[in-house]
């Protein structure tokens, strides 16, 4: 049998046994008196012998560290996929080696995990509608989601890398805007997560003026459910009175009369019925449209005013029965402020993230933008005050923006819609 064994016990073992022959030998050659050259020779031997087996036995030894130290190594730089062959294959070395592997094993499923985990986390912050960043440890931006250009005009991986103060923010004591106005409209939420070992920063925006116009169409929703309520209930048996008596009058006077009361019945649940959609939630049937087919269906509605457009052909991801009632009831608004016909401008825009729709009219303009979008608000002397709050909302429930403001070079408004389209 060779002299090598699988264990460094075993190796050490065989190494006294030797060693302690080679010494009762020697004690044997000196009680015989045996010859000098004779001690000498054995005693050679014995330090031949010995020094082999040290050297090889050194040899193994340091490799078994050298692998030991570099799966270690590799370990702490978070590579799990080396593996040391081992040196021994039984006893304490062996076990060592043993528990190196499985540790390395141990940390390749955390890690699995902890990936896993991150990779959820990311798709969950680009499935989101408002707009999420992330910092690194060093406090640049490391990464965000598409709503991040509704905020700070660009994609992000423009910004990549960039310092909180960049991107108007400050992150001591608390994470805020530098600018006291996007202050007051955005509250930041932060909370830290860690991926890959390092410790992230992750800022969620919300926009408080959203939140106050929710609540605000809450307030007017459940006002709405009241008096629709009400107003029925007070119409319904005065409608019916007034046709029964409408079929017993005599005189045409008393005809009209009830004729004109039944008349302002009938309008008033009209109007009654139309203000109490706007409690009602929508169903969207989004899909794929042809922009070029919509302006088309536009131009018969609206014949006289000779519309234009510019930009198409595009392609809107929306619900196209709202969509259209949206621009319906901007174009409505451009005429009866006054616009000529053949001034009311559709402009179709295309990008990688987002649909842009702009309506630009040369009416009277904007009289009073702060109360724009308040139900039954308006300046028109036949207006009702719903169109904008409704439009607003299918906007906004298609996941949109839309904004009306004055035109800063021209007489007339500009009414910009901005609906996201789906992630590729």
């Amino acid at each position: 049998m060779h002299w090598r064994t699988r264990s460094l016990e075993g190796r050490l073992a065989r190494i006294f046994c030797i060693l302690y022959a080679l010494q009762l030998t020697g004690c044997g050659l000196l009680l015989n008196v045996f010859p000098l050259w004779q001690l000498g020779l054995i005693a050679l031997l014995s330090g031949a012998v010995t020094a082999l087996c040290l050297q090889g036995l050194r040899r193994d030894i340091l490799a078994c560290f050298r692998r030991a130290s570099m799966q270690l190594d590799a370990l702490q730089n978070e590579d799990y996929s080396l593996f040391a062959r081992p040196v021994f294959s039984l006893g304490a070395a062996a076990e060592l080696q043993s528990q190196l592997h499985r540790l390395g094993e141990s940390l390749q499923q955390h890690k699995s995990y902890y990936d896993q985990q991150s990779f959820l986390l990311y798709r969950l912050i680009d499935q989101l509608n408002t707009p999420i960043l992330v910092f690194d440890q060093r406090l640049q931006l490391s990464y965000a989601n598409a709503a991040f250009a509704e905020l700070f005009g660009r994609p992000w991986q423009l910004l990549r890398h960039a310092p909180p103060a960049l991107l108007g923010l400050r992150a001591a004591p608390e994470w805020q805007f530098l600018d006291a106005q996007k202050s007051q409209q955005w509250q930041i939420r932060t909370s830290q997560f860690f991926d890959q070992g390092d410790s992230h920063q992750l800022l969620v925006f919300i926009n408080i003026q959203t939140a106050l116009r929710e609540n605000q169409n809450q307030a007017w929703q459940k006002l709405i459910r009241v008096l629709s309520h009400e107003i029925r209930n007070s119409l319904t048996p005065v409608a019916a009175l007034t046709q029964n008596l409408l079929s017993k009058a005599g005189s045409e006077r008393d005809q009209q009369a009830l004729a004109v009361i039944n008349e302002r019945c009938q309008h008033l649940q009209d109007f009654v019925s139309r203000y109490a959609e706007l409690h009602r939630p929508l169903s969207m049937q989004r899909q794929w449209l042809d922009a070029s087919l919509l302006y088309e269906s536009l131009r018969t509605l609206f014949p006289a005013q000779s519309l234009h457009a510019e930009g198409l052909p595009v392609r809107i991801w929306a619900d196209p029965v709202l969509l259209e009632q949206v621009l319906i009831n901007l174009i409505k608004n451009a005429i009866e402020a006054g616009s000529p016909a053949g001034t009311v401008e559709l402009n179709f825009v295309e990008g990688e993230q987002y649909s842009d729709i702009c309506i630009a009219d040369r009416g009277r303009g904007i009289a009073n933008p702060d109360n724009l979008f308040v139900p039954f608000y308006t300046t028109k002397v036949h207006g009702q005050g719903i169109g904008l709050s409704v439009s607003r909302q299918i906007i906004e429930q298609m996941g949109g923006l839309l904004s009306v403001d004055n035109r800063e070079q021209q007489v007339g408004a500009l009414a910009k819609i901005r609906l996201p389209r789906p992630a590729k």
